[in-house]
């Protein structure tokens, strides 16, 4: 049986802190990940009104946390194909993509945004694992002449329905013509930024990348002060909407051996370029894999976030593991991301192992609907 309780995150250096993190303690910062070897808030006490305050007005995060990994130089453009499953030469300068990068076995090790910010220089916005060794190795192992290194970049997000109307009163009038990807130069309280057409959560909105992060603050209370007329509030990447909208979270819902398609990613990988892995992507897709990314229902009471994953059994044998679940306002029920075996269909009923409140849920195929 697993307990839950209240536990409190011991704050010091080793875990770094971002320029907005003070900030976010002042508006009532309750609960914290870390992430990157940083502080990520994951929310302010009362997640209805972060939910209802995502999905019908705006919010503003500070996704720090983020870090961006540099590539810049001579073979730039070869180092960044090597270590990521899609075709990089398809995406323009000023345009980023989803990038999922996979080790010599084909397991996602990372799942980033890719920005090319100019000729021979790109950007990861990176999940939770340390990119910049694996980049670095690989370009080195290639003898590739670039460059690999973090830039010290502070993230913030502005999403919701109402985020462009946020982003115009602070002098952005184009965010919402934006290309899904896109971003642009921009200031923001005189301060130089980039603002992308992104955001982890389904709600529309922007990323706001902040590279002077002394002046990051100056950044943030210009986002606070434009926002209160449409009651701005601050939050975090949200459990329930995410789960609602299949938004993959590395590591969360995919562990740390998990491959591409097992995951639903197969449009992504790019058979015809060179990459790490792509030869053990190769040989999965030919064999099938052997598990699938699914949807549960789930029974029960309104359920708080899951803590961890849990064994999911089909009749009394194991089938695979339930990684993420929340209950969801949108459908009124208690909704999971599991990795199952991939025999276990759509319309299947699985028994979840050592939860208080959840017991069984029913299989179904994503996006949920």
């Amino acid at each position: 049986m697993s307990v839950q309780r209240e536990l409190l995150a011991a704050i010091g250096p080793r875990v770094r802190a971002s320029p907005f993190f003070d900030r976010t303690v002042a508006l009532g910062l309750r609960t914290v990940t870390c992430y990157n070897h940083m502080w990520l808030p994951m929310g302010y006490g009362d997640p209805d009104l972060e939910y209802r305050r995502l999905t019908t007005g705006v919010t503003m995060w500070d996704v720090a946390a983020q870090r961006h990994i540099e590539v810049r130089g001579a073979d730039a453009d070869r180092a960044v194909q090597a270590v990521t499953v899609v075709d990089t030469g398809r995406i323009p300068s000023g345009y980023a993509r989803y990038a999922p990068m996979v080790d010599h076995d084909g397991q996602l090790v990372n799942d980033p945004i890719l920005l090319h910010t100019a000729d021979g220089t790109w950007r990861f916005s990176i999940a939770d694992r340390d990119m910049r060794l694996w980049i670095d190795a690989t370009a080195r192992a290639r003898g590739l002449a670039c460059t690999v290194r973090e830039l010290d970049t502070a993230t913030l997000a502005v999403q919701g329905p109402q985020a462009h109307e946020v982003t115009a009163k602070l002098g952005l009038d184009g965010t919402a013509e934006l290309d899904p990807l896109q971003f642009v130069d921009a200031h923001i309280g005189g301060v130089a930024v980039t603002v992308c057409n992104s955001g982890w959560s389904n709600q529309g909105g922007v990323e706001i990348f902040v590279d002077d992060t002394d002046r990051a603050g100056d950044v943030w209370d210009a986002v606070w002060a434009a926002g209160e007329g449409f009651d701005i509030g601050p939050a975090a990447p949200n459990p329930s909407e995410r789960i609602e909208n299949v938004l993959l979270s590395y590591g969360t819902d995919t562990g740390y051996h998990a491959d591409p398609y097992e995951l639903g990613l197969d449009d992504l990988v790019a058979d015809d370029v060179d990459f790490v892995g792509r030869d053990a992507l190769r040989r999965i897709r030919a064999d099938g894999p052997r598990r699938r990314l699914r949807g549960v229902r789930l029974d029960g009471p309104r359920m708080d976030t899951l803590a961890r994953p849990h064994p999911s059994t089909l009749d009394g044998r194991p089938a695979g593991e339930l990684r993420a679940a929340a209950w969801s306002p949108r459908f009124e029920q208690n909704l999971g991301l599991a990795l199952l075996d991939a025999a276990v269909e759509p319309g299947t009923t699985i028994e979840v192992t050592g939860h208080e409140t959840v017991q069984r849920g029913t299989v179904v195929a994503l996006p949920f609907t």
